[in-house]
């Protein structure tokens, strides 16, 4: 049976989570996330896809983006995973199933709960034990809000 269509609006903030398969590390060394940059940024740069705040631990991922089109969601998204799917892969001689089911998205409806989200992305390494502050986490858009370093994975222009 197939699975059913999200149901969103035309355009949303959304809240994406993807998940190792069987909690597997899906990041294991430094060029390891810094591939998933360049995958993530091929595919959603210039494509109404506006990463406001992100995180990308071991064993999963959270994205906090503006999605100006949801219905290219979807395709955005797996040609991210399917890519990166493939390097690690080949990389890792490893076969079967990377990503946990489907990536969930949620929708944020308030700002509260924006900065909500935004709050529990950039911490999530501190609250997952991996450091003790934000900044000591590398793979996140912490340093861009707190120090105003560059990331090109952000962009912060919203279309309404």
């Amino acid at each position: 049976m197939p699975r059913q269509a999200r149901q969103l609006p035309p355009s949303a903030m959304l809240h994406i989570i993807a998940r190792g398969n069987n909690q597997m590390r899906v990041f294991e060394t430094r060029h390891d996330f810094q591939r998933f940059c360049k995958i993530l940024y091929r595919f959603t740069h210039d494509q109404d896809f506006y990463l406001q705040h992100y995180v990308l631990m071991n064993t999963h991922l959270h994205l906090l983006a503006w999605v100006e089109d949801t219905s290219k969601l979807a395709g955005w998204l797996k040609s991210v995973f399917v890519s990166y799917q493939h390097y690690f892969s080949k990389k890792y001689q490893y076969n079967g199933h990377l990503w946990h089911r489907r990536y969930r998205s949620l929708l944020i409806e308030s700002e509260e709960y924006f900065l909500q989200c935004a709050r529990y992305i950039e911490l999530n390494p501190v609250h997952a034990g991996i450091c003790k502050r934000p900044q000591h986490h590398r793979w996140s858009s912490y340093h861009y809000h707190s120090f105003g370093e560059r990331d090109p994975l952000i962009q912060l222009v919203i279309k309404h």
